[in-house]
This record gives structure tokens, C-alpha cells and sequence, in this order.
């Protein structure tokens, strides 16, 4: 509309600007051109009065001649019958005013507006003058008669000019103006099938059919455009929902990720009157699984695992995969202990049953923790925290149960980091003492051997034994500089004992699986340290678990290889609770088996045992390997390993560990080597 009024506007403007270019034009031309007939009247007054002088002057100097001044007076009488002429005036030669004939119009009208006059003479004699005054009547008829004409003229032209202005409007504006009026129908719509008519054949009509091509231009465009955003949009959208599952889904068994987990668990914590419970799961010997089958089964056992978890709880509860094997899921409105115990077991049953991975059977088992909102905890990271807890004292406890959280829980947990972090001072400080068990021949009176056992010296909590530290240090990365210090004083000790010795002592050193590394590391700093301390061959045996030798892959034989190079022995520890293949023995320079205590524990009740003990000292001796009976305590246990030709003794029979000085007082003396 504002656009319409706009153009009605200047509609008006141009039919006020045409008609006063009409007028003004001719204004202007009439101006002239009366200018130019004013003059001309005065130009046509003057010559009329000169011809008159001319035709006058030759009698009134005849008659001024013979002194006649009646036949002058006749003579200028009849002048004044022309109305311009006010009076006609005769002088002498001495300027004597001879004869006059004022008008009678005039006769009191002093001023005039024209005078002309001419000398009386004949044969060069001057006789007198005549002189001729007319007013301005002439001029003004003539100016009058113009100016009738110009303002009849004007009004002509007026009406000429309003009626081609109506008449170009009709012709051309109106046109424009149903254009314009289109054009504003289809902005205030944004309907761009709207088309204007075409009035006519001429340029207006050409301007319309550009119009409509224009708008025929726009409306494809548009519908092109409109598509292109419908596409566009239909993507965006596409993409919002692969991001959004990107982000809050787990790709691989498309249960909520972590990141969901978290933010959902703090949209519940922010609900008031809410209640939950959070429950960790976190699948025991899953590692197992990827080693022996691929992760590609491992991969498909936790889609598998999810599936059955989602089986177990209601759908408005939430399922998600925090990473790794670890699941959590969150109960809704269940703050009660029987009805979390019951899903528990649940959950427990149906991870549990045989799960086929292209038809491999496969079975788990899991380690649950249980925690309550808000009894539990008040934030997220509490919450998170106990329910771990819970799960890793499952864990702790066996594996394969559920625990639920108890602030007791959380006492040892806060223990356990005190003490990891004690670990750290104490070896800074240099807390931690070699103690030695005597390992004793058959004969039970000769020790040439003897295991390196450490102690922690707790400025507070007293001498420490290795399982009350020894597997926090290997969970926390403790483990290689206990091994560090451990294998350090093992050798100092060994070359102090056999400085007393003539007959060489060996000393046994237990090495964590975790110390073990591909790139043979933990070999270097044997292989330096023997150097560094000149180590005689054979005072030092490493001992090693069984399963250590079975790892895939592993470079163990030509570590192992370096170490015997060096002269230093391999022993295998706790030798038949493993699951490792017997070849090995064949492969790998072992000088010594240690035999489980758990089979010695049995051996005075059960047949299998002392028949499976029997089998594997035949076999050491048949490989040319000495075999040691750890854990021995009674008599009865000591004559039967006696009986199976057992090479070494080691155990409470005969020696409890004991401290360095000690050990030297007993079984380093000269006379005792």
C-alpha cells in the first residue's frame, strides 16, 4: 500500500509537473511575443507620425510664408481627429508658438508618452517647427486587445494540457499504475503465479510481458530455491539425528553412551522427590575373551550382553555402555533393597547363560555394584564413585555376585589410596627390607638356596607382608620400581652372601607378570645390573609365574635367552595352577620348577595329588630340571616328597622368611655353606 500511494503520488506530481510546463511554455512565448507587438506598436505610432509631419510640413511652411496663420490652424485641426494625438503644435523660426490644437479629451492632460517634430523650411529657409504629441491610448489598445488574447490563449492551453495529460494517463500511466498495483498485490502475498494482463501492444505492453517473464523467472527460481531448502533442511535434520546419535549413542551396541549416562543421571538428580537406583556392571574375563577368540567376538558379545541387560529392567529405566565391558543401568523410582537385590539377580542369571557367537559357546560372568539416590549420594560423581566401589569389592570378593555400597566400602577405598601413596614415600624413604627363606635340600640340613621376599617397615602399622601391598602396587603402577629396588638389593645381598660362602648361594627374586615387558626393559636392568656388580653365574634365580609364558606373541624365549647368557636361572612359580602348555619346557632354558602349595597341602589326603606331583618331578628330571615343593609344613608332607625324589624343600618345616642378619647368622657362616 505504502508502495501504491507512493505512485499515485508521483502520478499526481506528473500531471501537476505537465500542465505547468504547458502553462509556463506558454507564458513564456506569450510574454515574447507581446514584448515584440509593444514594440512594434510603438515602432508603427512613430513612422505613422512621420508620415504625417511629412505630409503637412510642406503646406504649413507655405502658409507660414505668406504669414498665414488661420490656413495653419486649419491645417493641424483635422489631426486631432486620431485619438493617440493630444495636441499639434506650430512655432516660428524665433520660437514663437504661432498655432495649437489640443484635444478636447486632452485638453487638461499635461503629460505625454510619444513627441515628434520636424523643421519647417523650403530652399533652406527655416520658417518654424512643428511638433506632434501623442499619449499611450494606441499602445494600450494594443496591449489590451494582447492580453485578452494571452489569457484566452492561456485558458486554451490549460484545457489542451489537462486533457493530453488525462489522456497520456489513460494511455500510459494507468498501465503503469495496474503494474504497480500488481506488483504490490504480489510482494504483500509472496505469490509469484500471480500475472498482470497485457492492455496493450505497445511499449507498456512489452514492460507488462517483461513482467510476467520476470515473474515467471522468480516463481521457478523460487520453487527451485524452496526445494533446494526442503532438501537442505530434510538433511540438516538427517544430520542433527546422527549427531545427536553420535553423541549420545554407543556405536557398538547402540545402547546410550557415556556421555547420555551422565547428563541423565544429573537430570534425575535435579528432579525433586526423585529416587533411583544406579547400578555398575562390569563383565568378568571379558579380556579373556578378546585374547583367545578376537575382538571381533568380543565385539558381538557386548551387543549380545546388551541385548540381555535391556531384557532385564522396565522401559522407562536406562541402559548404557560407559565403555570398555563396563555397563551401568538406572532404576527409576527404586530406592528399595529387596526390589534392587531381585533385579540384581536378575541381571546376574542372564549374563550368566550360554551365550553362541557363531556358534562358539561362550560364557560370562559379572561383577555388579548397587547404589541408592539420594541415601548414597547427593551428586554424580558420589553416586558414580560408591557404585564402583560396590562393583570392585564384587570383584574382590569373586567375581560373578552383587555387593551393595556401605560406607565401610568407602573406608577402605580412602585406606587403599592412603596407602598407595605410603608405597610411593616408602620408597622414597627406603622402608622396604629383603627378608629370606631358606630353601633346603632333600636331605633337609643343606641350603644353597633361598627366596628374596620383601617387607614393608611401616613407621606406624609395623613390618608389612607382600599381600598386603603387592597387588594395590601392580593396580597402580607400583609394581616395576618395587621390582626395581627389589632387584637391586637382591644382588647386593647375593654378592655379600656368597663373599662369606665358598660354596655359591643362590638367591631366587620373584618378577610380577607386569614387570615383563615386549621390548625387554626389565631384562636390560638385569643384564646392567650384573654388570655393574660383577654378579658370579648362577647366584641369581628369577622366578616367574606360569601363565607368563603363555602369553600370545610374547618374546619371552629370547628374553629368557639373554638372561641365561648372563648366567642367570629361570625358575617357573606356582607350577600346575596355570593353563599354559607343558612345551615350553622344552623351548625355554628352565632350570628350576617350584611345585604349588596347593598340591602340597593335599598330599597327605589325597591320591590325585601326590600322583600329579609324582608326574611332574619324572618329568622335570626327565628335562634335566630340579624341582622345589613349596609350602611344606608338616613331617608327613616331607617324607612323602622324600619318597617322590623331590630335589628342594621350602616351607614352615624347616624356615620361616627371615630377616637379612639373621639369615647370615643361620645359613651364610662358612661352616654352614
Amino acid at each position: 500500500m505504502r508502495k501504491l500511494f507512493k505512485l499515485n503520488t508521483m502520478n499526481k506530481k506528473l500531471l501537476f509537473i505537465l500542465m505547468s510546463v504547458a502553462l509556463v511554455s506558454t507564458a513564456t512565448v506569450t510574454i515574447v511575443f507581446s514584448a515584440y507587438e509593444m514594440a512594434n506598436a510603438k515602432e508603427e505610432q512613430a513612422k505613422s507620425l512621420n508620415s504625417l509631419l511629412k505630409v503637412l510640413s510642406p503646406n504649413i511652411t507655405t502658409a507660414l510664408m505668406f504669414d498665414d496663420t488661420d490656413a495653419v490652424q486649419e491645417l493641424i485641426n483635422p489631426i486631432l481627429i486620431r485619438s493617440d494625438i493630444v495636441s499639434v503644435v506650430v512655432n516660428s523660426a524665433f520660437g514663437k508658438q504661432l498655432a495649437i490644437a489640443p484635444a478636447l479629451a486632452h485638453s487638461q492632460a499635461v503629460e505625454h508618452s510619444f513627441e515628434v517634430s520636424t523643421a519647417l523650411s523650403l530652399d533652406s529657409q527655416y520658417y518654424g517647427e512643428l511638433k506632434i504629441r501623442t499619449n499611450n491610448s494606441y499602445i494600450n489598445d494594443r496591449g489590451e486587445f494582447y492580453t485578452k488574447f494571452i489569457i484566452i490563449l492561456i485558458i486554451f492551453t490549460f484545457v489542451i494540457s489537462l486533457l493530453l495529460s488525462l489522456l497520456l494517463r489513460r494511455r500510459f500511466l494507468n498501465p503503469i499504475l495496474y503494474l504497480a498495483q500488481t506488483a504490490n498485490k504480489i510482494t504483500t502475498s509472496n505469490d509469484y503465479s500471480l500475472r498482470a494482463k497485457q492492455l496493450s501492444e505497445d511499449e507498456v505492453g512489452q514492460l507488462t510481458a517483461c513482467f510476467n517473464d520476470m515473474l515467471y523467472t522468480i516463481e521457478q527460481r523460487e520453487n527451485s530455491l524452496e526445494k533446494q531448502v526442503s532438501l537442505r533442511t530434510k538433511e540438516l535434520e538427517s544430520a542433527n539425528i546422527q549427531l545427536h546419535k553420535f553423541a549420545y549413542q554407543d556405536g557398538l551396541t547402540d545402547l546410550p553412551n557415556r556421555r547420555y549416562f551422565y547428563e541423565k543421571l544429573q537430570s534425575l538428580i535435579n528432579t525433586k522427590n526423585m529416587t533411583f537406583t544406579l547400578i555398575l556392571i562390569d563383565l568378568d574375563g571379558f579380556k579373556e575373551v578378546n585374547d583367545s577368540l578376537g575382538h571381533d567376538y568380543g565385539d558381538l558379545l557386548l551387543h549380545q550382553v546388551a541385548t540381555r541387560l535391556k531384557s532385564c529392567v522396565r522401559n522407562n529405566d536406562t541402559v548404557a555402555r560407559l565403555g570398555g565391558d563396563e555397563f551401568t543401568l538406572i532404576l527409576e523410582g527404586v530406592d528399595d533393597l529387596s526390589t534392587a537385590q531381585q533385579i540384581a539377580k536378575t541381571i546376574k542369571n542372564s549374563l550368566i547363560q550360554c551365550i553362541h557367537i557363531k556358534k562358539e559357546p561362550i560364557y560370562i560372568t559379572a561383577s555388579i555394584g548397587l547404589a541408592f539416590f539420594p541415601d548414597d549420594g547427593c551428586t554424580v560423581e558420589e553416586l558414580v564413585k560408591r557404585a564402583d566401589q560396590a562393583m570392585y569389592l564384587s570383584k574382590s570378593k569373586g567375581r560373578n555376585r552383587y555387593e551393595f555400597f556401605s560406607y565401610i566400602i568407602e573406608e577402605q577405598a580412602i585406606e587403599k589410596r592412603l596407602l598407595i601413596e605410603e608405597i610411593r614415600v616408602a620408597l622414597k624413604e627406603e622402608q622396604f627390607e629383603l627378608y629370606y627363606q631358606p630353601i633346603f635340600s632333600i636331605d633337609g640340613e643343606t641350603v644353597q638356596k633361598a627366596e628374596a621376599l620383601i617387607r614393608w617397615n611401616h613407621p606406624i602399622r609395623g613390618l608389612i607382608g607382600p599381600d598386603d601391598f603387592i597387588p594395590i602396587a601392580e593396580k597402580n603402577g607400583l609394581i616395576c620400581d618395587i621390582g626395581r629396588w627389589v632387584k637391586l638389593q637382591a644382588i647386593r645381598d647375593t654378592i655379600e652372601f656368597n663373599d662369606v660362602c665358598e660354596i655359591p648361594m643362590q638367591i631366587s627374586v620373584n618378577t610380577s607378570p607386569l614387570e615383563i615387558d615386549r621390548a625387554g626393559n626389565w631384562v636390560d636392568l638385569w643384564v646392567e645390573a650384573s654388570k655393574q656388580y660383577e654378579l658370579a653365574a648362577h647366584t641369581i634365580l628369577i622366578e616367574v609365574t606360569e601363565n607368563t609364558l603363555m602369553i600370545p606373541d610374547s618374546p619371552i624365549q629370547s628374553q629368557f635367552k639373554r638372561l641365561n647368557t648372563i648366567g642367570i636361572d629361570i625358575a617357573i612359580d606356582d607350577f600346575g595352577v596355570g593353563y599354559s602348555s607343558l612345551s615350553y619346557l622344552q623351548r625355554l632354558p628352565i632350570s628350576i620348577l617350584k611345585i604349588d602349595r596347593s598340591f602340597i597341602n593335599d598330599i597327605e589326603s589325597n591320591n590325585n595329588s601326590i600322583a600329579l606331583i609324582k608326574a611332574i618331578i619324572t618329568m622335570a628330571h626327565n628335562l634335566k630340571v630340579k624341582v622345589v615343593a613349596e609350602g611344606v609344613e608338616t613331617q608327613e608332607q616331607y617324607a612323602l616328597l622324600e619318597q617322590l625324589n623331590c630335589d628342594y624343600i621350602q616351607g614352615y618345616i624347616f624356615s620361616r622368611p627371615i630377616a637379612k642378619k639373621t639369615f647370615i647368622e643361620l645359613y651364610v657362616k662358612p661352616n654352614n655353606c
